[in-house]
């Protein structure tokens, strides 16, 4: 997930400096990684879409704690009319207790302290970024945002990186920094401009061989023909007959900035973004696409690269080699964040 949308401006600061004072939380007792959530820090109220459309309702246990399906949660729920006319489910919760819910889910409990924490670092970050106090909710459970599955997510390991890094967030010229992670950017991280036209200066690409061993780092997918056309519609037929797809980039050991289809009457640009979501992220598994092989007339098209996701910002087995390597929190962040340092939310 993570930070996949286009990334809006900004202007919640003062939202930000008064939801501590404005929500009053009950103290939830220390689990046992240690987290506890009545430090002001970790009072920033999160709202959690769990489900919309036709759902079971949840199950109260306690004050502070309910039943959903098979699995727990910490905080309240209540249910909503949504805009297009389903209901949904929301859980509401203190920051920290959501960010607990989160780590485990995103990477492994089992991974180097200091790489679980520069991830804690900037999923607390993601989180107060997508805060929507005019809104219904604030993010989702899943991996459009980040992937939280309550208390049946959270683990010992995870819980003392939120603990340990308790209110500590990226900032950016003393403003919280826009983020974004991936599972694994392929050797090079990606441009935000690039990727969804929105540019920052600690959001551009960087050279990251750390990732290398990843499970699956290389890729290759044959998209059919009909799948192509489909998927790009009205910009594919506009050009007539296609004649070659090429990758536009400064070096063939870059990142393509567009991929590009030639016609025998007019060429258009589609963004590595656009090409890898409108033919399926689980087909083009990365927008670090190394290779497209076409010829005229063929049923396939050959697509291969680097990677797992858009790449802008954290590489999480990057950060996972790094913290195995001895370096810190603190290192991690500012190697994939370029110019930000660490504040406090």
């Amino acid at each position: 997930m993570r930070g996949a949308e286009q990334l809006p401006p900004m202007n919640r600061q003062a939202f930000l400096a008064s939801s501590a004072a404005l929500v009053a939380l009950p103290r939830i007792a220390k689990a046992t990684g240690g987290l506890d959530v009545a430090g002001q820090a970790a009072q920033h109220p999160m709202r959690v879409l769990l489900a919309s459309g036709t759902f079971e309702l949840p199950r109260p246990i306690d004050a502070w704690h309910f039943a959903w399906g098979e699995r727990t949660y910490r905080g309240s729920f209540a249910t909503i009319a949504l805009p297009d006319g389903r209901t949904g489910l929301v859980n509401t919760l203190p920051l920290d207790a959501y960010l607990a819910g989160v780590l485990s889910k995103e990477v492994s409990p089992s991974w180097p302290a200091a790489s679980q924490q520069a991830q804690a670092i900037v999923a607390r970050t993601y989180a107060l970024g997508k805060l929507r106090p005019l809104k219904l909710y604030d993010v989702v459970a899943s991996e459009a945002d980040q992937r939280y599955d309550g208390i049946d997510g959270e683990s010992v390991e995870g819980r003392s990186a939120v603990e340990m890094t308790g209110g500590t967030i990226v900032t950016f010229a003393g403003a919280p920094a826009h983020v974004a992670y991936s599972s694994c950017c392929g050797g090079e991280t990606a441009d935000s401009g690039d990727v969804w036209n929105t540019p920052y200066p600690y959001l551009r690409a960087i050279v990251d061989p750390h990732c290398a061993n990843s499970p699956g780092y290389t890729w290759q997918v044959d998209v059919p023909t009909t799948a192509m056309q489909s998927a790009f519609g009205s910009d594919l037929a506009g050009i007539g007959t296609l004649r070659a797809i090429e990758l536009a980039a400064t070096s063939p050991a870059d990142r393509p900035r567009a991929i590009r289809f030639i016609g025998e009457s007019a060429t258009f640009e589609a963004s590595p973004n656009r090409f890898r979501s409108s033919l399926g992220t689980s087909v083009v598994r990365s927008t670090f696409v190394r290779a497209v092989a076409f010829a005229p007339g063929a049923s396939s098209v050959s697509v291969s690269g680097t990677g797992h996701g858009h790449g802008v910002g954290l590489c999480q087995w990057g950060a996972r080699e790094f913290g195995a390597g001895g370096a810190s929190a603190h290192d991690i962040v500012a190697f994939y964040f370029p110019g930000t340092d660490l504040g406090r939310a």
